[in-house]
């Protein structure tokens, strides 16, 4: 479990560069800064919808949320609605994981739809990205496939020994449940 932000990785979490050079909430420098696109609602009630360079505490402390977050919120209740809950744990699981979810930097970064894979009712911990083409084989043809739920049987288009590799391997991100050891993987090209 990451120890700067929960759901990713510390050896997969990703600074900006030079090119950012102070947070997009509380303006200061010299301190990391993270891909947050999204927007923040200010004390007065006003909306800035403009973020993109956020530091830890602006992004675990203000009220931040992520631009199209109702796509991933779908995804949540989808998979929530096929655990077998009652309406009100459903209803609280929901809020706590999009929480969770706003309360995390946009790494890895999706090149599609956020699709962060859920397991025992939770976000599953970004890992990173495969470090070669073994280390891809391997991993793809071990983990559980992830397209907004699990999927059972993957296409054999992803079996990437077959078919090779894809143009760039950040296209693939790997996951890990803290609670029962799973891994999981993502294809977004």
């Amino acid at each position: 479990m990451g120890q700067i932000f929960e759901l990713i990785a510390d050896q997969a979490l990703e600074t900006l560069d030079s090119y950012y050079t102070e947070c997009h909430i509380c303006e200061r420098e010299n301190l990391d800064l993270y891909t947050y696109q999204g927007k923040y609602v200010m004390k007065n009630g006003e909306i800035d919808d403009d973020l993109y360079a956020l530091c830890e505490e602006c992004i675990k402390n203000k009220a931040v949320s992520h631009i199209c977050d109702f796509q991933y919120i779908k995804t949540i209740k989808g998979y929530l609605e096929s655990e077998n809950l009652g309406e009100k744990e459903k209803e609280i699981l929901k809020q706590q994981l999009t929480d969770k979810y706003q309360k995390t930097p946009d790494i890895p970064i999706f090149l599609q739809y956020t699709d962060r894979p859920l397991c025992c009712k939770d976000i599953t911990e970004f890992k990173g990205y495969p470090k070669d083409n073994p280390d891809l084989y391997q991993k793809t043809g071990s983990f559980i496939y992830w397209e907004k739920k699990t999927i059972a049987n993957k296409p054999e288009a992803y079996n990437f020994k077959n078919t090779g590799p894809p143009e760039s391997l950040r296209e693939v991100a790997t996951f890990h449940c803290k609670h029962c050891n799973k891994n999981y993987f993502t294809f977004q090209f």
